[in-house]
């Protein structure tokens, strides 16, 4: 396999980076992306997780250049923000209207802070498949006051979703969890906060390779240069990838870049 000319991996969080099943990054990504920055790779993180969460979850030797968060509404690095991408108002304000008549959890979230209308059963399993604490509970009457980036629905069917977007035209919904939701913008996502990313660094589609699990991924997967799913991930984001590596407890983030020949050859160590 010659080696590919990739300049930036952009790596999804839950399945991808941590296992659920192990509650850790697996120590052979921790190493290979270490490797990958050494040689000069820039590393970013591509999730639909909150700054709050990622600072929990990731260990502090797993760095990373840049932050694609809440699923491509918050894009930042250390130096400023990227780019952010608020729900409008008008579509919030419909969906407070459906909640005083038909109440269901929510988590609202800002640039800054999560929180919760609140919460029950369904919540504390749903975060507890992902390794994540629930949410503080809050009054939320001054949500129309905030910059909301997303919101999570906890419960809702199909059917259910439609008539909460039908109440949010601005908006979609992706899935993360057989039991909730992402709410965001239209013109956002994970692809659309790729391109900003790569805009800012000034690099092209042709120059990244990504890597993920779920459906939240597939739209990052084929507009990339070089698109991996990992063993564990699903039949969605599988079918879309250009190639499938083995699962996260297998190894799969370093196996995948051994395949592609990413490593320089001086910094290739026997494990």
């Amino acid at each position: 396999m010659t080696q590919c000319d990739i300049k930036a991996i952009f790596f999804d969080v839950d399945g991808t980076l941590i296992s659920h099943r192990k509650h850790a990054v697996p120590t052979s990504t921790i190493h290979a992306i270490s490797r990958l920055r050494k040689q000069g790779i820039l590393t970013f993180v591509a999730t639909g997780r909150h700054p709050i969460e990622l600072k929990k979850l990731l260990p502090d030797n797993l760095e990373f250049d840049a932050y694609l968060c809440l699923n491509g509404m918050y894009c930042f690095n250390e130096n400023e923000v990227i780019s952010t991408k608020p729900i409008p108002k008008e579509d919030m304000k419909g969906l407070l209207q459906l909640l005083d008549k038909t109440a269901f959890p929510c988590t609202f979230i800002t640039q800054e802070e999560m929180y919760m209308n609140y919460a029950n059963d369904l919540v504390v399993e749903v975060q507890r498949d992902i390794s994540s604490d629930v949410a503080k509970i809050k009054d939320i009457s001054n949500v129309l006051q905030e910059e909301i980036l997303q919101v999570i629905s906890y419960g809702l069917d199909d059917t259910q979703i439609n008539e909460v977007l039908k109440r949010m035209p601005h908006c979609k919904a992706t899935s993360w969890h057989e039991r909730a939701r992402d709410i965001i913008v239209k013109n956002g996502g994970k692809d659309i906060g790729i391109k900003e990313i790569l805009e800012y660094y000034n690099l092209e589609l042709s120059e990244i390779m990504v890597f993920g699990d779920g459906d939240n991924d597939v739209k990052m997967l084929e507009i990339a240069g070089v698109s991996v799913a990992m063993g564990n991930g699903n039949a969605n984001v599988k079918a879309v990838a250009d190639y499938i590596t083995d699962d996260i407890d297998e190894d799969g983030i370093e196996k995948a870049i051994y395949h592609y020949g990413i490593f320089h050859e001086t910094l290739i160590k026997k494990r």
